[in-house]
């Protein structure tokens, strides 16, 4: 969301995210520094969020030597909602809350609601447009944003889903969409919030292109959505925009196909779509080309990290990922990565040696596969709204969250040798280690089995070379038994950190 901040709002941000992110005392000159902002205005602006923050010393504190600021801590501040609360000032945002309350923007009217000037509004529509032809929209004369219905809502679903803490529209409309959902999805409680939330919101927009008579064009989606007529959420959506908001039918399966497929997309529902065994009816060459493309770029995933698994099932799951991406690709996408707010690329986007390792065969694999086979073609013609960098990441969070379904991390176990002159403190020591990390720890009885770490009380003679010797003369000693913890934690993390993937057992049959 950083790119529909206003210029003043982002550098506060900025200053705040780079001192959370520090979990230490930090100057105005550090600070300066590494914002480019004047000590001046980096002064400012910490006199402002002290004035603003309701949070406690723990989390944000500001520092002064006689009355004059010299340095500021924060640590894990809610950092999303405080630049939510920013953006809802800036004027990006209230040009597209009002281009998707009032379907288009008089300049004029606009101008006057939000004291702003003529040439304010010009520079601030320049950055709109810039913006929506990323997402394959454009914005008219008129300024009414154009472009394929369906990309449309998912541009607004995901601005506002990561714009807003809390409703933001009418009251009236959220209590009549939250009241036909809690009063016909049973679980509706035990669903969290942020999904309830998204739920309603998506049902909002598609209320709101409606009214401003933008309507989702009949397409395969809803023919599939009219052959499911008996699945809970295509039966939940139905009735309600063809019952509950008396549509035609023809607009209610159009309606019903575009939000379970932003639905699907956005995991809103634990309901499979499809069984396994129906999959490949629906989801063909004949009702959709890019499956040849989804088969091409399944096979090469299964090659690269499903090598000896014979369980037909796998493929099927990566299938329904791989086809539901290149869906989004063909009608809607819009790259997610335009609504974070990130100030520090490096942290945000860190990873570490296992993860590289994926990455690094993905972007292998993407590559083979666009050089070298019909892929390329595919990749040719959705080129307009997505780069091959974006394609790639995509695949990455699509192959790791299959990875971690069907496959496991092994990394081996922290070694540890306990060898204490008194009777019984070794026993106790052990205990007390296990407590905490369980199965990953290792006792082992000698020297022989190369230990990582050696806990003892006295010098034992040869030590293993690699070995870490912590001393402690007592169980009930705190800092000896604190130092332990911490070369324990600090060993577990190195090993975890060159972990591996291993294919789990069950995952090697064949159905």
């Amino acid at each position: 969301m950083r790119i529909f901040l206003d210029d003043v709002y982002d550098r506060r941000i900025s200053v705040l995210s780079y001192v959370d992110n520090q979990r230490k005392e930090v100057s105005l000159s550090e600070i300066g520094k590494a914002t480019k902002l004047s000590k001046k205005t980096v002064s400012m602006i910490i006199k402002q969020f002290e004035q603003e923050l309701d949070v406690s010393k723990e989390q944000f504190e500001v520092y002064y030597t006689n009355q004059t600021m010299q340095g500021v801590y924060a640590n894990n501040l809610d950092i999303v909602s405080i630049s939510n609360k920013h953006l809802k000032h800036s004027i990006l945002y209230k040009m597209i809350k009002h281009l998707f309350l009032m379907n288009r923007i008089d300049a004029i009217t606009f101008c006057d609601i939000e004291f702003i000037s003529p040439a304010t509004f010009s520079r601030h529509r320049r950055r709109l447009k810039k913006i929506l032809s990323r997402c394959e929209l454009s914005l008219t004369r008129t300024n009414e944003i154009e472009g394929d219905e369906l990309r449309i809502r998912n541009f607004f679903f995901l601005f506002f889903s990561n714009a807003l803490n809390s409703w933001a529209f009418d009251t009236d409309s959220y209590v009549e969409i939250n009241d036909y959902l809690s009063s016909n999805i049973k679980e509706w409680d035990k669903i969290d919030s942020i999904k309830k939330g998204k739920l309603c919101l998506l049902l909002y927009i598609c209320n709101v292109r409606f009214g401003h008579k933008k309507y989702i064009e009949k397409s395969i989606l809803s023919k599939l959505s009219e052959q499911f007529q008996e699945d809970f959420y295509t039966k939940l959506l139905f009735d309600y925009f063809h019952l509950h908001k008396k549509r035609t039918e023809q607009q209610s399966w159009d309606e019903t196909s575009s939000v379970l497929f932003l639905m699907y997309k956005e995991r809103l529902s634990h309901e499979e779509a499809f069984e396994i065994e129906e999959y490949p009816k629906y989801f063909n060459e004949t009702n959709f080309q890019f499956t040849k493309y989804s088969n091409l770029l399944t096979n090469k995933i299964m090659a690269t990290f499903f090598q000896g698994v014979t369980n037909s099932s796998i493929y099927w799951e990566i299938r329904k990922e791989i086809d539901m991406m290149h869906l989004l690709f063909e009608t809607s996408f819009v790259d997610p990565r335009m609504f974070y707010y990130i100030y520090d690329e490096k942290s945000f986007y860190y990873a570490d040696t296992a993860e590289q390792k994926i990455q690094l065969s993905i972007k292998k694999l993407m590559h083979e596969l666009i050089e070298e086979t019909e892929y390329g073609l595919f990749f040719e013609s959705i080129k307009k709204s997505i780069n091959q960098e974006t394609l790639i990441d995509y695949v990455y969070l699509v192959v790791y969250t299959l990875l971690t379904k069907f496959l496991q991390m092994d990394f081996p176990k922290v070694k540890i040798l306990i060898r204490n002159s008194k009777i019984f403190v070794e026993p106790i020591i052990r205990q007390k280690i296990n407590l905490i990390f369980s199965d990953k720890v290792e006792f082992v009885e000698n020297k022989s089995a190369s230990p990582d770490i050696i806990v003892t009380d006295v010098q034992l003679k040869k030590s293993e070379p690699e070995a870490k010797v912590i001393f402690i003369s007592s169980f009930s000693n705190s800092f000896d038994f604190s130092l332990l913890l911490e070369e324990i934690e600090e060993k577990i993390l190195m090993l975890y950190y060159e972990r591996t993937l291993v294919v789990k057992n069950e995952w090697v049959t064949s159905t």
